[in-house]
Parts: structure tokens; sequence; C-alpha cells
């Protein structure tokens, strides 16, 4: 149960780097608490296995397929295409740990979009009066998105995120369980066969 809890909290936190906000930032101390956990998992279901990292390298693996394409899936579900968007303004962000990081506000027809941090990096940070094709989610769930960051291939990393992690668990609960053998005991009943 924890192993599965502990996947499932891996996927949750690939999708909680594409909201908005400061909750990116959570998804950090959320996977590695779920690593920490699959592997107490695994040292309980398989104390005696050698494989006792492969538990936290799963979790990793779920929430990097779930990264890549849980945002995608979600705008493709419930997102909106809004063609044109014009550029109102380009945004600095300082920060004192950090170098300063740029966004830009966007008028999207009636709608704006404040603070869209563009998909390439500052590569594609876009100047005032500039028209952009995006993806609007209508429940405010997930950041907005260009269209270009939208596909199906791309979509379906989350599905894949969700069958590898039950992948795991089954082969986790189905394997036979590992023990090493006793050296002592088999020289033993070597000794007592060749006085028979």
């Amino acid at each position: 149960m924890a192993l599965s809890l502990a996947l499932l909290g891996g996927f949750v936190a690939g999708f909680m780097t594409s909201m908005p906000g400061l909750v990116p930032l959570v998804a950090v101390p959320v996977v590695i608490l779920c690593a920490f956990v699959a592997g107490y998992a695994m040292l309980k279901l398989r104390p005696s296995s050698t494989s006792l990292l492969a538990a936290p390298i799963a979790v990793l693996v779920v929430t990097g397929l779930s990264v890549f394409g849980s945002g995608s899936l979600w705008l493709t579900m419930f997102g909106e295409q809004e063609k044109g968007c014009e550029v109102v303004s380009v945004n600095t962000h300082t920060s004192r740990k950090s170098p300063d990081s740029y966004s830009n506000d966007l008028m999207c027809k009636s709608r704006r979009v404040a603070d869209h941090f563009p998909d390439g990096g500052q590569d594609e940070l876009r100047k005032p009066g500039d028209r952009v094709d995006l993806v609007v989610d209508v429940t405010g769930m997930v950041r907005v998105r260009e269209t270009g960051s939208v596909t199906w291939w791309r979509s379906l990393f989350a599905p894949a995120a969700a069958v590898s992690g039950v992948a795991f668990v089954v082969v986790v609960l189905r394997l036979p369980r590992w023990k090493p053998r006793k050296r002592t005991s088999g020289r033993k009943n070597q000794i007592n066969n060749d006085f028979l």
C-alpha cells in the first residue's frame, strides 16, 4: 500500500509542476518524500532483496513521465485555444538568489493572461505587439501554454507514467521473495550425504 501511494504521489508531484504560482516548488519535497517512502516500503516487502533502489528510481521515472505529459494531457481535455493573443507588456522578476526572469502579459480577445513564461525560456520572450497562439485551461488548474507544447504524443507520457507505476507494483508483489542461501547448512547436508 505504501509503495502504491508513493508512486501515486510521484505522479501527482509531476502534475503539480504544471500548476500556476508557487505550487511547482512543493513538488520537489513531495518527490523526495515519496522516494524515501518507496524505499522503505521496498525494504519491508523485500527485506533480503538487492534491488532496494528500484522503488525510488521507479518514483523518479513516474514523476519524470508525469512532468513531461500531464500538463499537455490536461490542456488537451480542458483547454481552449486562443489564437492571436497580443503581448501587452514584458515583466521583469528579480531575485537575490537567481538571475532575473521575464514574462509576458497578454490579451486574448477579452481574456487577460498575466505572467506567461514562454515555453522555450528567455529565447522565446516576445515584445509588446507580438502575437502568439495559446491554450488556456478553462478550469484554472494548469498554467497557460503555447499551442506547440500541447501535442498528442506529449500527452501520452501521462498514461505511460500511470501504467509504469502500476506495472512496477504488480511486478514487486508477484515476484517470489529472494532469500540468500546459507552456506553452512549446505556443507552439513553434503557431509551427512557422504557418510550415508
